[in-house]
């Protein structure tokens, strides 16, 4: 069904980031804009997030929402996607109100970026076309990089720096994976190429370029997401990003897998090549037991979380790369649920960073008397990123177990379907035991003397995560929520 609302959901962001920077040039606007900055990118996420929850009714329907003309779509293949990135962008804008005390960016230039970057996110899910991935891929990891030099500190120059020489090699992968599949196809349109049976001959009849492709797809866009080995620049992004740049960095994920299941899903249907598969699961599984292992001896709580982000990522592209129906909606499930919990983690940790100035867990404990609103959010995120039931986290283990056990019994039977189990199952231990840790070391325990004077944060950073908190307990208790936004691919 022919609708703008995909399109606006796109304007609506970047023309409001526009007119924020239509203040720059100007000294007195600048100085009347810095009064209102907080509220008008409040503004901006909450106006989006009304236009991506507008789809809802009619997608649920069983309609798909396109623009041909530019090529875009949201159907129930991405709308989850879309509403988990505008949940965690206007949330995290509330945390903003108090938690921003200003950067290398200008107030304008700031507002400017982040909008920018949540289109992008929005246009990468909703784009069906091979260049326009591309291109919003390079736009949301150009803009990430902008962002982590927003923090004026020596690390995040450091870390930016890394990201983007890591990045700007990515892209030429995912630009070679492009220009092969247009040049033997004509065409770089998805639903285009899997439509036609003229234009699947061609890939068929070239089987080792059209590997190339996927294999390029799968490197490049391996690397933007931090997956191993191209997660070098992730455990330093963390620590050198502000606080709140962190958080709308939880939505990235979101985008940047589900278009790299876009971008191989149609090929593996054309071709359905074992190697494909292999590729994917070889990838997250490395990810999944590296990012644990390395998580567990961290002292600095983000490279804590960067590392447990890796985990989760790994988690991820292995139940997307089995390519199954069932395999698509666990892993799709998992994504979004992996992403708002981790966008409660990682903003507690913001809030006790803000008030301890340290993010060093050794130098901390005893905060839950003093944050416990703070404290109740990130042991209840933190308990459903490793899937403690009746936590929502517990029915995305659940799925994933059910998808892997599925797809291994007929391919190497029982044997290797329980070993896979198992394998799952410690290493979400492992993560259960550091994430645990980490609650004990900051929030239990005596205080120490220069933490004495520590109280909860402000109601606009301490909200946002008790919402996520209340969406863990809420999508544990009725995961059909979440589970009817996600279709078969």
């Amino acid at each position: 069904m022919y609708s703008l609302l995909p399109l606006l959901s796109l304007v609506v962001p970047f023309f409001i980031g526009i007119l924020h920077l239509f203040t720059y040039p100007f000294w007195f606007l600048e100085s009347f804009f810095k009064k209102i900055a907080k509220i008008a990118l409040l503004f901006g996420t909450s106006l989006t997030l009304l236009l991506v929850l507008s789809m809802v009714p009619s997608i649920l329907a069983g309609e798909a929402l396109e623009v041909p003309q530019l090529s875009l779509c949201a159907d129930l293949t991405n709308i989850a996607g879309i509403v988990g990135v505008a949940l965690i962008f206007f949330l995290t804008s509330i945390y903003n109100v108090k938690a921003e005390k200003g950067g290398r960016l200008k107030p304008s230039m700031y507002n400017f970026f982040l909008l920018l970057f949540l289109c992008c996110m929005l246009g990468l899910l909703l784009s069906c076309d091979l260049f326009g991935i591309y291109i919003f891929v390079e736009l949301t990891v150009g803009v990430s990089v902008i962002l982590v030099a927003h923090n004026p500190s020596k690390l995040s120059t450091e870390a930016a720096f890394k990201y983007l020489i890591i990045t700007a090699i990515s892209a030429l992968f995912v630009l070679l994976g492009t220009l092969i599949v247009f040049i033997l196809t004509g065409n770089s349109n998805l639903s285009a190429i899997t439509n036609n049976s003229a234009v699947q001959t061609r890939l068929i009849e070239n089987p080792r370029f059209l590997m190339l492709a996927v294999a390029c797809f799968i490197i490049g866009l391996g690397a933007d997401i931090g997956l191993v080995p191209f997660h070098g620049w992730l455990p330093d992004v963390f620590p050198g990003s502000t606080i709140i740049i962190n958080g709308f960095f939880c939505a990235e994920p979101i985008a940047l897998i589900l278009a790299l299941y876009k971008l191989v899903d149609p090929f593996y249907r054309i071709y359905p090549s074992n190697v494909i598969i292999a590729l994917m699961i070889c990838m997250g599984l490395v990810s999944m037991v590296f990012g644990a292992l390395l998580a567990y001896p961290q002292k600095n709580f983000y490279r804590m979380l960067a590392y447990c982000s890796i985990d989760e990522f790994g988690h991820i592209v292995f139940a997307l790369g089995l390519l199954t129906s069932m395999s698509f909606a666990a892993g799709q499930y998992y994504l979004v649920n992996s992403a708002l919990m981790k966008t409660g983690m990682i903003l507690s940790l913001g809030s006790v960073f803000f008030n301890t100035k340290t993010w060093n867990m050794d130098s901390l404990g005893g905060l839950f008397r003093k944050m416990n609103k703070t404290a109740l959010s990130y042991i209840i995120c933190a308990l459903s990123l490793t899937g403690v039931p009746p936590l929502s986290g517990f029915y995305a283990k659940w799925l994933l177990y059910n998808a892997a056990y599925e797809f291994l019994l007929p391919l190497g039977g029982i044997f290797v379907a329980v070993l896979a189990l198992i394998l799952l199952v410690c290493v979400s231990m492992i993560s259960f035991i550091f994430l645990l840790r980490s609650f004990h070391r900051i929030f239990m325990g005596q205080s120490t003397e220069n933490l004495k004077n520590v109280n909860e944060v402000h109601l606009t950073m301490w909200l946002p995560t008790i919402v996520l908190a209340a969406t863990a307990i809420l999508l544990g208790l009725q995961p059909n929520i979440l589970l009817s936004l996600i279709g078969t691919a």
